[in-house]
């Protein structure tokens, strides 16, 4: 399912975050895999959210990367899309993210 040259987005945060209490206040529904990681539906996308410091319960970073784009014939540009998905996720939550 996933390759090499799949879109990854990397994201570190202010503050530690929930990142299944987020995307139900996102209204994004998820099936987590692990304490680690779980896989997202973002606008008819398939998403891999692992975290890469804790756990989903409480995080201060994590990569989020795109599985399966869109179905056929949708326009999206992969960027925006991962951009998208942690903008919506982090809008549910009184975070940000850090400035690199």
């Amino acid at each position: 399912m996933t390759g090499e040259d799949d879109p990854v987005q990397h994201c570190e945060l202010t503050a530690p975050v929930d990142i299944l209490t987020a995307l139900e206040a996102a209204a994004i529904d998820s099936l987590p895999v692990d304490d680690r990681r779980t896989v997202v539906i973002f606008q008819q996308a398939i998403l891999m959210v692992a975290v890469t410091d804790g756990q989903l319960s409480t995080t201060h970073a994590f990569d989020v990367e795109l599985w399966n784009p869109p179905p056929h014939g949708r326009e999206y540009d992969p960027d925006d899309l991962l951009t998208g998905f942690i903008q919506e996720l982090l809008a549910a939550t009184d975070v940000t993210r850090t400035e690199s």
